[in-house]
């Protein structure tokens, strides 16, 4: 058989296989492929856009890609639904003046993690005060996770995990650029983007294909991905011939969001020590990018504070913010002042010795972080020695906090606004409420609070939470009046409580 003859038979049978599909779901995956026995040089060089037209008339257009055996595909995340078409635009004629067609059917998912002022909101949900989440697998191994298949067990119990026990968010899928080299020099192929010795040029596939099969997976759970480009300044992309806007960049720019912008939740990040290596032009020319090439305009940023140095984008959608020690109730409401939400982006991790984190320092951030208007944090319990124990331990403190705030709450998280100047008596406790309707305040040592609820048109009930248990137990009926004072279940040092009052 000649090779254009298998060409002509492969794009059929994709053809067949697209025509032949059931209706996706709203927020799910379309996929479509083309064999293309014309290419020539690079394969990661050919251009492939498709512009989608969703059934009220929106046009948006997705960059393809290359995946390998001479086919070239799209990947397209569908906000509608109803009846969509579209066709394909390249420089290559195997690959251009494509069209076809797909139904879209109804959505158990949330929709897209999205700005909404200064707060994080799930575009077809609710607020939220995401958790990204670094996941270690069992065999304790830093690039584990990165390098094995969906279908393996230890990946798949961590995102299990991840969701049932954490409530996690947002995976961390952070440092997309490594190179086996310096801190990496271990890392095996299969837990890196490139093929190794032809960074900048030539993607290794197996990695990006376990990579979307992963991300299937999270999706398919109300979950996303944090996608930080670069690393520290040991690997700096210059070094491998990834410079500011040359075509090894922006190849890698395009092969990223061609294979996973066509997800609900995306966060894109710069790097970590972003400032040693990038200007603040870069800085602002990145966010724009993705601003133009984004079809789903994901929240972009580049991380500051910190070691990261560098600037806000001036076209940031989320505050990306460094820092290595825990944050005070006054650097979070700080954040409050900004126009974007917040996202703490540098790792807080209990297994290594810098911030000196613990469980309970976990614990507290992240009732401090979603008081504080709903700032999103990120635990990290996959760097240094990991312990198993631990990790069950600080998993399930976050998720406690994660499954108050979905399932308990009365009203929404986005109703709750920092209110401290409501606490009349209770040193270390901090507020977030919708006065008169709703209350959560965190108490850091337990004891006795006192609240101003002179908002209260009607009587309130009062609960006490264990924050390390996930315990619930009855505070009784808020007394009438324009102060109400409650005594925690016990106190002292470790002993934080968390009381909720509602209608």
């Amino acid at each position: 058989m000649s090779t254009n003859t298998g060409s002509l038979i492969l794009a059929l049978l994709l053809a067949l296989q697209a025509a032949s599909a059931d209706p996706i779901e709203k927020w799910g995956r379309f996929s479509v492929s083309y064999a293309n026995p014309s290419w020539e040089g690079n394969p990661f060089n050919v251009a492939l856009r498709g512009v989608f037209t969703s059934p009220t008339g929106r046009s948006l257009t997705q960059w393809g890609f290359y995946g390998g055996d001479g086919s070239w595909s799209l990947y397209f995340m569908p906000d509608e639904e109803g009846a969509w078409t579209f066709n394909t635009l390249s420089s290559d004629p195997d690959l251009d003046g494509k069209t076809g067609a797909f139904t879209v059917g109804p959505s158990k998912l949330q929709g897209k993690l999205v700005p909404d002022g200064n707060r994080w909101r799930l575009s077809d949900g609710g607020g939220d005060a995401p958790i990204l989440w670094n996941p270690p697998t069992a065999d304790g191994i830093h690039w584990s996770f990165r390098e094995r298949a969906a279908i393996d067990a230890l990946v798949a119990d961590a995102i299990t995990f991840a969701d049932e026990v954490v409530g996690a968010r947002v995976i961390g899928f952070h440092e997309l650029l490594v190179i086996p080299t310096s801190w990496a020099k271990d890392w095996p192929q299969d837990s890196v983007p490139y093929v190794v010795g032809r960074e900048g040029e030539a993607f290794h596939l197996p990695f990006w294909d376990r990579l979307n099969a992963k991300l299937d997976a999270l999706r398919d759970r109300g979950m996303g991905h944090y996608i930080m480009f670069y690393s520290d300044d040991a690997l700096t992309p210059d070094c491998f011939g990834i410079t500011p806007g040359s075509s090894a960049e922006l190849r890698f720019f395009r092969y990223a969001v061609a294979r996973l912008a066509c997800y609900p939740i995306v966060l894109w990040d710069t790097g970590i020590d972003i400032g040693e290596y990038r200007d603040n032009q870069w800085i602002n020319w990145f966010a724009e990018w993705f601003k133009e090439n984004d079809p789903w305009q994901h929240p972009a940023c580049s991380r500051s504070g910190g070691g990261s140095g560098g600037i806000i984008p001036k076209a940031a959608t989320y505050f990306s913010t460094g820092g290595a020690d825990i944050p005070t109730r006054a650097e979070l409401l700080a954040h409050r002042k900004l126009k974007v939400p917040t996202a703490h982006t540098d790792h807080w991790r209990p297994f290594i010795g810098r911030g000196n984190w613990n469980h309970d320092k976990i614990r507290t951030v992240v009732w401090r972080c979603a008081l504080s208007g709903g700032q999103a944090s990120f635990p990290d319990y996959n760097q240094g020695p990991v312990d198993q124990d631990g990790v069950r331990t600080g998993g399930a403190y976050i998720g406690h906090a994660t499954r108050f705030f979905r399932e308990k709450l009365r009203g929404d998280i986005g109703g709750l606004a920092p209110h401290d100047e409501l606490i009349i008596a209770g040193e270390n406790a901090i507020l977030a409420a919708n006065p008169g309707h709703e209350y959560v305040l965190y108490d850091l040592d337990g004891g006795t609070v006192t609240i101003n609820l002179s908002h209260a048109t009607t009587s309130l009930t009062a609960q006490w939470h264990n924050p390390r248990t996930g315990e619930a137990i009855a505070a009784g009926a808020a007394p009438e009046g324009d102060q109400a004072s409650f005594t925690s279940p016990t106190n002292g040092a470790g002993k934080d409580w968390v009381l909720h009052i509602y209608k």
